[in-house]
């Protein structure tokens, strides 16, 4: 009898569970909105949309691996995890001083998200400044830092560049919290409905795909392929566009590779915009499970050289622990990769102002234990 009421009482918690579960799912604000009859008609119109989903350019399965991970594997994998997986110490970082920030100056705040100015425009990429999930307590927690950056500290914003709509990417939280600082946002197809439910203004949002441009005074947006996937959720893995960013002023042009695997479409961005001052690509999160929609460094100097880069800058890395492999790992293949690659590695700290003429090249993770 007490075997049965305990059975009872199981179930009814599990039920209960299932359905917040469902709830938080179904209703959240985090996993974002629907596109409006407007984008729905841009999606429709896109090359790169098939009537049910977004494609890349090239054929690309999501897992390479010979067997689908389960929980069950990810979970071991957590709690097997080496030391070395996560920094034991804070990070070396600076204290972000925007009066620093002037033309032809930029800042990197960790992972993806930096900021820029150029022709009198303040651009931010992927801001993310919490964790990279959709639960505020839980997966993705932002290694720590001497200097952790806040979104206080940043000023007024011209630009926002969205590459995807991937958690750490696009944040729930951190949009909410600069929406009024940020003048524009340049998204890819589908991911403007995340920012209209979230209260950014319609007027203030601009939705590209592939290969369009916007202009802002001086400096111009394109959104390039990368080859990758976005959504919100498990079941819409390819409903919202995915891309890169070039972006070109009257005295800089560079590529904002984002997040993406390897493929051909670096070497036709370099036919069609090259060349560049700056090249920053993703390095970072890698595993021979997902081998086709996230680089191996030894990629990333690949892509470097398809780009025809001087100066390389290694993002996606060293605030996230998104992946399974020590957190040192990419930036010291990718400097093994490019001994003699004929282009400038360029390895700022978190909330370092730096600028092209004398970019910072300090091992700064080799302080860290």
């Amino acid at each position: 009898m007490i075997l049965l009421k305990l059975l009872k009482y199981l179930l009814i918690f599990g039920m209960l569970l299932a359905g917040a579960v469902y709830a938080f799912i179904r209703f959240h604000p985090v996993f974002g909105g629907t596109p409006d009859a407007a984008s729905m008609a841009k999606i429709r119109a896109s090359p790169a949309f098939d009537g049910e989903r977004f494609n890349n350019l090239e054929p690309t399965v999501l897992l390479t691996a010979d067997h689908k991970p389960s929980l069950i594997d990810w979970v071991v994998s957590m709690m097997t995890a080496p030391a070395d997986k996560n920094p034991q110490q804070p990070l070396p970082s600076e204290p972000f001083d925007a009066t620093q920030l002037q033309d032809g100056k930029f800042v990197w705040f960790g992972h993806s998200t930096l900021l820029f100015q150029t022709a009198g425009q303040r651009i931010l990429t992927d801001p993310v400044y919490y964790r990279a999930s959709p639960v505020p307590f839980f997966g993705g927690k932002p290694f720590a830092a001497v200097h952790t950056p806040h979104i206080a500290d940043l000023p007024a914003i011209d630009a926002v560049l969205l590459s995807h709509d991937h958690y750490d990417h696009l944040d729930y939280y951190t949009i909410k919290e600069i929406k009024d600082k940020a003048a524009h946002f340049y998204v890819p197809l589908g991911v403007k409905a995340h920012l209209q439910r979230w209260g950014v203004a319609d007027a203030k949002i601009t939705e590209l795909d592939w290969y369009e441009s916007a202009k802002l005074g001086d400096v111009s947006f394109t959104l390039a392929p990368a080859r990758h996937f976005s959504g919100r959720k498990l079941d819409n893995r390819f409903s919202t566009l995915w891309g890169a960013w070039v972006i070109k002023s009257p005295d800089l042009s560079l590529f904002f590779g984002a997040d993406g695997g390897y493929g051909r479409h670096f070497a036709d961005i370099a036919r069609r915009y090259a060349p560049f001052d700056l090249v920053m690509l993703e390095n970072g999160s890698y595993n021979q499970d997902w081998a086709q929609v996230h680089e191996m460094p030894e990629e990333t100097v690949r892509a470097a050289r398809d780009l025809g880069v001087t100066r390389l800058m290694p993002i996606h890395w060293a605030k996230f622990d998104l992946a399974y492999h020590p957190w040192t790992e990419p930036i010291e293949r990718l400097e093994k990769a490019s001994a003699n690659a004929p282009y400038t590695l360029i390895t700022p700290k978190i909330g370092q102002v730096f600028d092209l003429q004398n970019p910072p090249q300090e091992r700064w993770w080799k302080q860290v234990k």
